[in-house]
């Protein structure tokens, strides 16, 4: 059965006139398209895009008839939208597009080739599409190198955005060989770390293309009512990446040229850096360490911190402990939890505290071993409809195998002696500190690297205090956002070993 997409609307955010005019004049597309070039929208919505390019030539004193419009092609998804563009040209131009406008589908648009994109694709990552668009799309993000297989769509891949999609797709079956490609997009595809680093590769279904030139937004709100980072960006065809490129950020109300290049991995996402500096991290050297200390984030309850996470402890006797005033546990089984307060000068004594039925090696303890531990297994089956019911591929799969009470983010790692923390969210420093004993991460907020070795994590602690890599993090333009610190960009700093 085939799903009927026109009444969809996905991601709609349409581009206002004078944003469409500024990317025309930044990259000569008017004059591109006056002196022959075709121009093509993939997601036209209402073609605010194509109809600039007639604003512009009417406004440099030029008459309806002698703009070349029979070179402007759109096409759009919703049949109301593509309805409405249709008869607004008409209304406002006298212009039949019928013939220059599909209503389709994108991904199933028969394949043209055109010189210019010019687009504003729909911004919606993955995992938020509608279910059954999801399972028609799923096999094209690996068709157009955008994950390598579809377990990778369920855990990080998730998070890659459809707008990922649709500039891949554009490049590889529309834009003519060495034609040139604009898009507004979400500058996530450029600048975070993890989902999008296929989609950096910068090449698609064995073409190349080359990241050529940014406009950050930053601080201009392009469009209403959007949080995501955004910008405007050109790409080539058949044209190898090179770096660094030309990279422009709006600093209060001013475009600031600067350069951006990836650091570290030629995938990885870019630092932005004065177009006079050396890159960051340029003589910096890898930081040996073993690879079972590698990054990791803290634990994740998946929801329930009401039912994991305590703040208050009282210690009973031998074996047991009182937290929140009213709850009995083994202590065994409670360990302290890292706040922001534990990172200040002299707070190094717990506020919070972190209930983990797990064994030492990492696993999730066995039902007979938690039933063993009455007051354990009493409080457990008290919440085990909450915990049951728990959101999340990942957290599912533990349900699946019958492990209820299972965490995210806990193994053999959390139970070191040692940990080197850092705080990784919402953050501008970067102050990784020392922290031995039982001693937990808490979820994205803060990240570590776990060490069985005293003087190795002093060592390593002494390494991450390396005033280029506070220097790094900031040239990522993530301050006080939730990916300033995160165990990705840290672990691109390390060589690994056995």
């Amino acid at each position: 059965m085939t799903t009927d997409t026109t009444s969809y609307r996905i991601g709609v955010k349409f581009t206002p006139y004078d944003w469409a005019i500024f990317a025309s004049n930044q990259f000569g597309i008017y004059n591109s398209w006056i002196n022959g070039s075709t121009v093509f929208d993939p997601t036209m919505g209402l073609g605010n895009l194509l109809e600039a390019l007639i604003k512009i030539g009417l406004s440099n004193g030029l008459k309806i008839n002698e703009l070349p419009t029979n070179r402007l092609y759109g096409n759009e998804l919703n049949d109301y939208f593509y309805t409405e563009a249709l008869a607004r040209f008409k209304k406002e131009y006298g212009l039949d597009m019928s013939a220059n406008f599909s209503n389709s589908d994108f991904f199933e648009l028969e394949t043209k080739e055109y010189d210019i994109i010019f687009g504003n694709p729909p911004w919606m990552n993955f995992t938020d599409l509608p279910a059954e668009y999801k399972t028609k799309l799923k096999p094209l993000f690996i068709e157009y190198d955008l994950v390598q297989d579809t377990k990778k769509m369920l855990l990080g891949g998730s998070r890659v955005d459809i707008a990922a999609l649709v500039i891949q797709k554009s490049i590889a079956d529309f834009l003519a060989p060495n034609g040139n490609a604009y898009f507004f997009q979400p500058l996530s595809l450029l600048l975070n770390d993890g989902a999008h680093d296929s989609f950096r590769r910068y090449n698609v279904k064995g073409t190349d293309f080359s990241l050529e030139e940014v406009y950050d937004f930053n601080e201009i709100k392009v469009f209403e009512d959007v949080s995501t980072r955004h910008g405007l960006v050109h790409y080539q065809k058949d044209k190898h990446a090179r770096f660094p490129i030309q990279y422009y950020r709006n600093i209060k109300n001013e475009w600031l040229e600067k350069r951006a290049a990836p650091i570290l991995t030629i995938t990885g996402p870019l630092s932005i850096f004065d177009k006079d500096a050396p890159s960051p991290l340029f003589d910096f050297k890898s930081i040996p360490l073993n690879k079972d200390s590698k990054p990791r984030q803290g634990i994740n309850t998946s929801g329930a911190n009401r039912i994991f996470f305590f703040s208050s402890y009282e210690e009973i006797d031998e074996h047991n402990c009182l937290l929140n005033d009213e709850i009995l546990l083994p202590k065994i089984f409670v360990f302290p939890l890292l706040i922001a307060d534990n990172f200040k000068p002299n707070n190094g004594h717990a506020r919070r505290w972190v209930l983990l039925p797990y064994s030492l090696d990492g696993k999730p303890l066995e039902l007979e071993v938690i039933q063993s531990h009455a007051l354990l297994w009493n409080y457990l089956e008290l919440n085990k409809s909450a915990l049951s019911n728990r959101k999340g591929q990942m957290i599912q799969t533990w349900r699946e195998r019958g492990y209820w009470w299972a965490l995210l983010g806990v193994g053999k790692y959390n139970f070191t002696k040692h940990k080197v923390v850092w705080e990784a969210y919402g953050r501008k420093t970067f102050q990784p500190q020392l922290f031995s004993g039982r001693w937990q991460a808490n979820q994205s907020l803060q990240a570590y690297i776990p060490m069985s070795n005293k003087k190795e994590a002093q060592r390593v602690l002494s390494a991450l205090k390396n005033p280029a890599i506070e220097h790094y993090l900031h040239s990522l333009k993530m301050d006080g956002t939730m990916n300033w610190a995160q165990p990705g960009k840290i672990r691109k700093l390390f060589i690994f070993s056995d």
